[in-house]
């Protein structure tokens, strides 16, 4: 399970770095940086087999902040 986690990690983290060098906006790399940041997590507690009870909750107080800043400009 180790070698899955690991190995999910480091998969993630270069298509992560990958796409980062194409995104132009630095607003844009930010947003994309916290959502797969958010997107690695929740993949390695699931690949550990965590469970989670709702991720809703943590989302809507992750993404409602950065969603006003967005709407607001």
């Amino acid at each position: 399970m180790i070698l899955q986690i690991v190995t999910f990690v480091v998969v993630m983290l270069s298509l992560t770095i990958y796409y980062l060098r194409h995104i132009k906006q630095p607003k844009a790399a930010i947003l994309y940086n916290s959502l797969m940041g958010v997107c690695i997590i929740v993949g390695i507690l699931t690949i550990a087999k965590v469970h989670i009870p709702s991720t809703t909750i943590i989302a809507r107080t992750l993404f409602e902040p950065l969603g006003k800043i967005i709407l607001q400009q």
